[in-house]
């Protein structure tokens, strides 16, 4: 079953080339870091590295316009999806400091009509910051999946999505990222600073970091130097589309603006050096959680204790990170208008294990790496083997969106293998089989696609896709 993935969590990496000139710079780091970008094939975006304050490294690859063979400079705009959270939660605390409201204060105080009263009364700012308020995912709702985005271009737009609907689980039960959070925060930023949001984050925290760049573009206007965003296609294998049907038609508080390496470095910057916060509300906001990886507004990716703080965004041919690396005092900055596995996140683990060091989760996920080449340039029984000679371990996950990802670019012997690997190292996973058998249809073997999506069921009686297409073969 595809799992489409929006957070920058663990997915599955490209080949690299070897027939690239290497490169060198005064900071060893970079020099590893330019030299592994060089040859990472199929990469597109830009990235930026500072150091102490001074940029090291600043490079653009790709496309921006396929279609008239546009590459990518330092200063194209990038879609930076979720990122948006970082400024809407900048602007919380800044209202926080301005003795505007508290963390503890509830939406009804702010939005007294918000019409389901349990949120109302027991959601408050600390829960909507730290997704943990129970509300429901509008971005996934079938009413806005199938409704043309063009109508959803303010904030007030998206309320009957989900004010009326009731919540996930009881507040503060659990966590659960949703942008309906950020949205009724964005909401009741307008109402406390009686200004509209975007000008609010526009006069408050882009005019003071100088990010001149940066904004909630309309997204179907025309947007000065700003990179297409593309995605493989379900429909057509191999081929890339476009993505202006498949997202938000305008930027907001949850994020879906559009800004650049050098604006984001501006941002994060200003961020760390206390110019958007005082330093006790920075250190609030820059604080690891106990437990989990999100705190208020802010991701914590790293090992536990690294002092790597940022955020990051991914949607369909949208990638988006910055990172501060506050022990060795590196800034990073990455973006990509290509799907998050089509080298973004090679970029973004081999950068974090260059400047900070390696983890168990990354060496896990080049080991996974590892064993998606070799199943891919050598076959299966390789692959096995050198699973079998090591002590990391495999990610499923990454396994999977690999086999997903040769689905869309119509390999679907090279899917069925990775798929083969999936079942063989994990077989509990009802989900491993329910791929395979999706892996062994597209290849017209309707009799093994059969077995496995029969075999998925049993483990799962509540696969509905396994249902519905079991149904469809035996027909």
């Amino acid at each position: 079953m595809k799992k489409l993935i929006y957070l920058l969590t663990a997915f599955v990496a490209l080949h690299a080339c070897t027939n690239m000139k290497t490169v060198s710079y005064q900071d060893p780091k970079i020099t590893e870091i330019a030299n592994y970008l060089n040859a990472l094939n199929g990469f597109s975006g830009a990235v930026l590295i500072a150091k102490d304050d001074s940029i090291l490294f600043k490079k653009a690859y790709g496309f921006a316009h396929l279609g008239h063979r546009v590459k990518n400079n330092t200063d194209t705009k990038f879609s930076y999806a979720s990122i948006g959270k970082s400024f809407t939660a900048v602007a919380i605390f800044q209202l926080i400091q301005n003795g505007k409201l508290t963390l503890q204060d509830p939406i009804g105080k702010f939005l007294p009509d918000y019409a389901n009263k349990t949120a109302r009364d027991s959601i408050t700012i600390e829960l909507l910051l730290k997704h943990r308020s129970g509300l429901p995912n509008y971005f996934h709702s079938e009413n806005y999946l199938n409704t043309s985005k063009h109508l959803f271009r303010s904030i007030e737009s998206l309320e009957k999505l989900y004010e009326d609907e009731p919540l996930e689980f009881k507040p503060n039960a659990q966590f659960a990222y949703r942008n309906t959070n950020y949205i009724v925060l964005g909401r009741i930023i307008k109402v406390v600073s009686e200004m509209t949001y975007e000008d609010y984050i526009q006069t408050h925290i882009f005019s003071v970091a100088a990010m001149q760049n940066t904004g909630d573009f309309d997204i179907d206007l025309n947007i000065d130097n700003a990179a297409e965003n593309y995605t493989l296609s379900d429909v057509y294998p191999n081929e890339l589309q476009k993505t202006i049907f498949m997202g938000a038609a305008k930027g907001g508080p949850a994020g879906g603006g559009y800004s650049t390496i050098d604006d984001l470095y501006k941002f994060a910057s200003a961020f760390k050096s206390n110019q958007l916060l005082s330093p006790r509300l920075t250190n609030s906001m820059k604080k690891e959680p106990e437990s989990g990886w999100y705190g208020y507004g802010m991701q914590f990716a790293g090992a536990k204790g690294s002092g790597i703080y940022g955020h990051s965004g991914g949607h369909y041919g949208v990638g988006a990170e910055w990172r501060v690396f506050e022990k060795q005092n590196y800034i990073v900055v990455l973006l990509t208008n290509k799907d998050l596995d089509q080298g973004f996140f090679d970029a973004r683990f081999f950068i974090e294990k260059t400047i900070a060091g390696t983890t168990p989760k990354l060496d896990n996920y080049f080991f996974t790496q590892k064993v998606i080449d070799t199943c891919l340039d050598k076959g299966i029984e390789q692959a096995k083997m050198v699973i079998s000679a090591s002590s990391f371990e495999l990610s499923e996950l990454n396994l999977n969106a690999k086999g997903y990802e040769m689905i869309k670019r119509g390999f679907y012997k090279k899917a069925i293998d990775l798929f083969m690997l999936e079942v063989l190292f994990f077989p509990e996973s009802y989900d491993a089989y329910d791929s395979l058998a999706e892996a062994y249809m597209k290849d017209g073997q309707s009799d093994k696609a059969i077995v496995n999506y029969r075999k998925s069921l049993e483990m799962n009686p509540e696969n509905h896709n396994a249902k519905e297409k079991l149904t469809n073969l035996l027909k």
